[in-house]
């Protein structure tokens, strides 16, 4: 039960279903207005459990002559559209909403370029019938608001190109994504912090998930998603998604763990995780975040005048994220370049565990972006969700069967790379 009932996974028979009915809707909505089309797609290296022969999938989206609609499992190379590519990067396209937006669809390609590779999804062809276009982009958003996360993380850390990083995130307490986001998307977001950072006239900021659609895009980057589910299991949530600016000088956050009232020893699993975004390079000289590596395995908080010795800079180009979990002891450096460093700070917890920032669960918000936004506000467990008639005992099956496979694929991947 990896999906809740009106939640489906790329490509699975609830998918296809789906994607008939709505386009039959907005098909007889539209009353013969849209022209003779197809489009068709063929991606490999789908995840075993999806029980795809030799683990490609095909599709083929077709309107006829008669307008007659046809949604089925096979592949056509001379549809109008023709799209190939890797089932996982497949997967981060499908969740995409709101690509009828002007520039977003261009946007989205280019982010899934940045993580994928340019040649990971492959699209040739056109629909030049313009009533095409909208039908195929109101259906391509109406299923990526159902359409969850593959939830085999072993299967995605290797897709993506992360399955090191989540056995350094073991090791060592920290990893770095390097250029995670593109330079165009890096500046977007730096330029969007510092109009809301200006706008409150302060120097740092809460709640910025709420602060414009570039974060809400940030929040649901999908490498680091995939560190956080590794460190702190499906159903991790918001602590809190907030902005620093800082210029030269000391630096003003000392060392520290982020567990707060947490009694030592720590657990041996991790509660909490952070990935702080770089909008700028960063070197030693632009007051990086600095970590002890692998003082997560103290599983206790530093204490006063500790030897800090072993410490060291984060170092990584704009547009990377470093992601430190487990009580990993770090502080914030000191910054001898001219300038501002703008950085946000993404903070998750553990599902079980309450965050620093009330939740608001905005409809309009979770109606323009995936599931996986619904989910780290704490739509998809059963906690807060017990009403007069019991809990709901739905979204607890579905959490205990999402986080059980989960922890599986985990073994097995660390297994295979140690």
């Amino acid at each position: 039960m990896y999906t809740l009932p009106h939640q489906f996974q790329f490509l699975d028979d609830a998918w296809f279903d789906e994607a008939r009915a709505h386009a039959g809707r907005e098909l007889r909505a539209r009353a013969g207005a849209v022209g003779a089309f197809s489009v068709s797609g063929r991606v490999t290296d789908a995840p075993p459990h999806l029980g795809l022969p030799g683990g490609v999938g095909t599709w083929t989206f077709r309107v006829g002559a008669d307008g007659a609609l046809d949604v089925a499992r096979v592949f056509d190379p001379d549809a109008d559209v023709v799209i190939e590519g890797d089932y996982q990067a497949s997967v981060t396209w499908a969740q995409a909403v709101g690509i009828g937006a002007p520039g977003a669809a261009d946007a989205a390609r280019r982010e899934l370029a940045q993580v994928y590779g340019k040649d990971a999804l492959v699209r040739r062809g056109t629909l030049r019938d313009p009533q095409a276009r909208a039908l195929v982009a109101d259906l391509h958003d109406h299923l990526g608001r159902r359409t969850v996360e593959n939830p085999d993380l072993h299967h995605r850390a290797r897709r993506q190109g992360v399955a090191r990083h989540v056995v350094e995130m073991e090791e060592q307490g920290f990893t770095v994504l390097e250029r995670a986001i593109s330079d165009e998307f890096a500046d977007e977001v730096r330029e969007a912090t510092i109009r809301a950072l200006s706008t409150h006239g302060v120097g740092s900021l809460q709640w910025m998930l709420y602060h414009g659609r570039p974060f809400e895009l940030l929040a649901q980057q999908p490498t680091l998603l995939t560190l956080i589910d590794a460190s702190l299991g499906r159903g991790a949530v918001i602590a809190s998604l907030s902005a620093i600016r800082r210029g030269p000088g000391p630096g003003f956050i000392p060392l520290h763990t982020d567990y707060s009232h947490v009694p030592e020893p720590y657990p041996e699993w991790a509660m909490t995780g952070v990935g702080v975004w770089a909008f700028e390079d960063w070197t030693a000289a632009s007051g990086p975040t600095w970590v002890v590596p692998g003082s997560h395995r103290m599983r206790r908080s530093p204490r006063p005048g500790e030897d800090v010795s072993g410490g060291v800079p984060i170092e990584m180009p704009k547009g990377s994220v470093v992601f430190f979990t487990e009580g990993l002891w770090h502080w914030q450096g000191e910054r001898s370049e001219p300038g501002e460093r703008i950085t946000l700070h993404w903070h998750f917890n553990r599902g079980i565990l309450r965050s620093l920032e009330p939740k608001k669960v905005d409809p309009q918000m979770l109606h323009r972006n995936a599931p996986r936004l619904g989910e780290m506000l704490g739509e998809d467990d059963w906690f807060d969700k017990m009403s007069g008639i019991g809990r709901d005992h739905v979204r607890f099956a579905h959490m205990r069967e999402l986080h059980a496979f989960t922890n599986r694929q985990k073994r097995a991947l660390l297994a295979e790379h140690r």
